[in-house]
């Protein structure tokens, strides 16, 4: 009897020292929990304070960089940007504002010494009229003849040789987009004018 009476004893003590050993787990356990809780809830509240960082890993973050300046153009550049367009927008019958406002284009873009008003009215009347008739010309040789011009009037300084091709690929374009050869002879008559009234003497 004594013997089982000491055998339950151990038996309770050994109980009791489980049952402590398995609580204190458990409050450790908790413990951790409620820790690992508090650090999650610390970031969170952390992150929230701190703008978004939406750069790649190792790649310090950088402003959004500024939207790069528009180039100012020149006066010649707008003089012949407003040409061009102007040469652009000419169609079949044309009318007197736009011939008028084609060859004070034209008059801008005349840099050194300037065609007389007379050459320059001439030779957009007859520049609007073969443009009319050239349906088939594509925008890429409409603007190699508006850059050919833009050259002739301003051509004071530049070789006779030179002059004569631009002239006549002038004619050559306007005739293969559909200007007959005498609206497009009468263009390349009046280019030869400007350059003459603008080389020095």
């Amino acid at each position: 009897m004594a013997k089982e009476a000491k055998s339950m004893k151990r038996l309770i003590i050994l109980v009791a020292a489980l049952s402590c050993l398995t609580a204190s787990a458990q409050i450790g356990v908790d413990a951790i929990a409620k820790q690992r809780a508090r650090d999650v809830a610390n970031q969170n509240n952390h992150r929230g304070t701190e703008p978004p960082n939406y750069s790649q890993p190792g790649q310090a973050h950088s402003a959004t960089p500024a939207a790069p300046a528009t180039p100012q153009l020149t006066p010649a550049q707008q003089a012949y940007a407003a040409f061009q367009k102007q040469l652009f927008g000419v169609t079949t019958n044309a009318t007197a504002d736009q011939k008028g406002a084609l060859a004070a284009g034209m008059g801008n873009v005349a840099q050194g010494t300037k065609p007389s008003q007379a050459t320059l009215t001439k030779l957009s009347g007859h520049l609007t009229t073969a443009l009319g008739e050239s349906t088939k010309l594509t925008l890429q040789r409409k603007t190699h003849m508006a850059q050919e011009i833009g050259v002739l009037l301003n051509s004071a300084n530049t070789p006779q040789t030179q002059k004569d091709a631009m002239v006549q690929d002038i004619q050559s374009s306007l005739e293969g987009g559909g200007a007959s050869s005498e609206n497009a002879s009468a263009v390349a008559a009046d280019l030869t004018s400007v350059t003459d009234e603008i080389k020095p003497k």
